[in-house]
């Protein structure tokens, strides 16, 4: 298990969200995903490919409230290779989220609330 689990400034809670991230480099790819986990500082995905940590990326995330997907900017924060050898290399991928809107926050902090036990 990651080591910086215990270091994170916001709990997460295991949630499943579309999640389309692109990085704004030109020529870069743009990746859909669903989020492994979820919480107010940010998300983990599985991708296909391994990113750069600390680069940029632009995210759009579609939580089931039925709103518009939120827009937001995030850094690539840590990235592990999962070893799983039958469907090809996967790696596990932290982005933290930028600048979330005030409207935004309040949307992430009710599905925290709603997903965190009593």
């Amino acid at each position: 298990m990651w080591q910086g689990i215990d270091q994170r400034r916001f709990p997460r809670a295991r949630c499943q969200c579309v999640v389309n991230l692109r990085q704004p480099v030109k020529g870069a790819g743009a990746f859909r995903a669903v989020t492994e986990n979820i919480g107010l500082g940010g998300i983990c995905v599985l991708l296909e490919q391994g990113l750069e940590i600390f680069s940029p990326v632009e995210l759009e995330l579609t939580l089931e409230d039925g709103k518009p997907p939120i827009k937001a900017q995030g850094t690539i924060v840590w990235v592990v290779r999962r070893r799983e050898v039958k469907k090809g290399p996967s790696f596990d991928t932290g982005v933290e989220f930028a600048g979330l809107l005030p409207e935004d926050k309040a949307r992430l902090e009710a599905l925290m609330d709603k997903l965190s036990p009593d």
